[in-house]
């Protein structure tokens, strides 16, 4: 099968022949028709990921396409169903995945809009629901709004009824983030984001955060958070790590949390209610992911590339 291969870091990945996966007990194989590229992509390309992988590997987790074959002891799916999901080996004709990590597409969603849902959308829903418990009411501040994950946390957040203060890197990424429901919006790369923050509230802060950046924004979003407000780290998209200040901590009473997505897929019993609120979320209220750009595999370096440089926006999708 034709697949993009990583054999180092700070490497591009490059089109390859490689073997065609076969399920082993309680796994899928899945036709890839569209799949994600995901920060975390490029930020295990260049080294600083959570995982290490091994050299050489085919990257790419997220995808949508049809369940090809079925190992032993698999009953959830079965071949020719239309799914989405994550799995190994997404950057290519055919993918591994694990049947509780697989999900139906609904009814109107394109390929490429399947294969850019998974990873942030179920990111958003848990840190929404598992992390933070947010509540009606609540006012929630959301960096890279107009990246993957904060696309799906804008329209989340104000399905479920959250006041959304969002930020970004461009006017234009900003536009976006209106368009999807953001109530304020504001350019990190121009101005302080703590003072407009504060003005918007009244001084109050925000009581949620998500955080994705690193640098000194842990540091802010601490200034800018209400009386027990909660802050959620789940990113580094500048490759900059920071230790919060615990003491200042203290004056408001502030959480700060850690989330990954793959801690769902290890606790697979908190997957499914996570997922079924989700799915039901999207029937109610039409939301889709925003796909920024679609690319075939063999221009997948110059996405990564664009994604590095923050010139993306929504979801990028690569197609075999």
């Amino acid at each position: 099968m034709r697949a993009l291969m990583l054999h180092a870091e700070h490497e591009l990945p490059r089109i390859e022949e490689a073997p065609k996966p076969h399920p082993g007990p309680g796994q899928v194989v899945v036709r890839v028709s569209a799949a994600g590229l995901n920060y975390a992509d490029t930020m295990m390309r260049r080294g600083f990921y959570l995982q290490k992988p091994q050299f050489p590997f085919i990257p790419g987790f997220e995808f949508s396409g049809v369940v090809e074959e079925t190992g032993p002891d698999v009953a959830a799916v079965k071949p020719g169903d239309r799914v989405m999901g994550t799995g190994e080996g997404a950057f290519a004709e055919f993918a591994k995945a694990a049947p509780v990590l697989l999900m139906p597409v609904p009814d109107g969603f394109s390929d490429e809009e399947a294969a850019g849902f998974p990873v942030v959308y179920l990111t958003a829903m848990g840190m929404l629901r598992l992390s933070v418990r947010a509540a009606r009411g609540e006012t929630i501040l959301i960096h890279a709004a107009a990246g993957g994950v904060g696309t799906a946390a804008i329209q989340l957040s104000k399905h479920l009824g959250l006041r959304v203060i969002a930020t970004a890197s461009s006017d234009e990424k900003l536009a976006l983030a209106r368009r999807l429901g953001a109530d304020v919006t504001i350019n990190y790369s121009t101005e302080n984001f703590v003072e407009p923050v504060l003005a918007a509230t009244n001084g109050r802060g925000v009581d949620i955060v998500f955080e994705s950046i690193g640098g000194d924004f842990l540091a802010r979003d601490i200034q800018v958070a209400a009386p027990f407000g909660r802050i959620v780290v789940f990113g580094m998209a500048s490759g900059q790590t920071t230790n919060p200040d615990v003491g200042a901590l203290f004056h408001n009473s502030v959480a700060v949390s850690a989330f990954w997505m793959f801690t769902l897929a290890l606790h697979p019993e908190l997957l499914p209610p996570v997922a079924k609120e989700l799915l039901d979320i999207v029937r109610q209220a039409n939301i889709r992911p925003v796909i920024g750009g679609v690319y075939s595999l063999e221009q997948a370096a110059g996405a990564i590339q664009a994604m590095e440089a923050r010139r993306t926006t929504g979801k990028i999708i690569l197609k075999p």
